[in-house]
């Protein structure tokens, strides 16, 4: 399970090399937490670079990171918070 993480984690990061496209609706409170807490260990993908269903797995993967590096797990209202954003713009 660790390997499969840390290979999807390689291929999440590589998929995100180059030039950043900037997230919808930046000015909004969703986003700004978004990009405050995800970009804390990488910068932020853009919503629309998964489907909703994709970003409810990575979310889950990235919070198993999170307790992972004994980070601080994400509360309740975060993570629906992220999740809404996420799944708002997503393709």
């Amino acid at each position: 399970m660790k390997s499969f993480i840390t290979v999807l984690l390689i291929v999440f990061c590589f998929g995100c090399a180059g030039r950043p496209t900037p997230i919808p609706d930046i000015d909004s409170a969703e986003a700004a937490l978004y990009a405050d807490i995800c970009g804390t260990c990488h910068s932020v993908p853009h919503p629309g670079r998964q489907t909703a269903s994709q970003w409810e797995q990575m979310l889950f993967i990235m919070e198993m990171q999170r307790e992972h590096e004994k980070m601080k797990p994400l509360t309740k209202n975060e993570k629906g918070t992220i999740l809404g954003y996420l799944k708002k713009h997503s393709r």
